[in-house]
């Protein structure tokens, strides 16, 4: 097998990585603002913002993070919370349901759905879903070895930005609370 066979391929929505850097930059830009509003006086109100910009940026960088992740031996389904790991010879089938989104089907019996290639309107006229579905199948095709005990698993989706931003709104959150009595 030809060494560019086992290049891992990651699969994910233009649309998503931008409109995911875009408000995470002015969430940014709104929270510095906000924390300079802070320093002066009352820091109830400013805290209140600068916690809504961190969780606005915890869920869009979530949510556009999300992905498919073609490996040398398995499939990873990246979503906001959870990430399904699946070894090619454990993939059934791979398509998009009636209402446009990308799902695997497992032998195991499991359907994992695609955060990152959910069903749109303006999917349907574009065909995205579509592309990657094709693009998965001839992957898997190429990549799938012989039966081994290894089995799917899934874990939690580790997201750097989105987890230190969470952290920082419970902070702000809790300093707002403190503030106020």
């Amino acid at each position: 097998m030809k060494q560019t066979h086992r290049q891992t391929l990651v699969l994910r929505r233009k649309s998503f990585s931008v409109l995911s850097w875009t408000i995470l930059a002015a969430m940014a830009f709104f929270a510095a603002l906000a924390a300079e509003d802070a320093s002066s006086g009352d820091a109830h109100g400013p805290l209140t913002g600068i916690a809504a910009c961190l969780g606005t940026i915890v869920l869009t960088r979530r949510i556009g993070a999300s992905r498919i992740v073609l490996g040398a031996s398995e499939l990873r389904v990246v979503n906001p919370v959870s990430t399904y790991r699946i070894p090619y010879h454990r993939v059934r089938e791979v398509e998009t349901s009636q209402n446009g989104t990308l799902t695997v089907y497992t032998f195991d019996g499991d359907e994992i759905y695609s955060t990152a290639f959910g069903g749109s309107l303006l999917d349907h006229f574009i065909g995205t879903s579509d592309r990657a579905v094709a693009q998965i199948k001839k992957t898997v095709r190429e990549r799938r070895v012989p039966r081994t005990e290894e089995k799917s698993r899934r874990t939690l989706t580790v997201s750097w930005i989105a987890d230190f931003c969470l952290l920082g709104t419970i902070g702000v959150v809790v300093a707002a609370i403190l503030a106020s009595g």
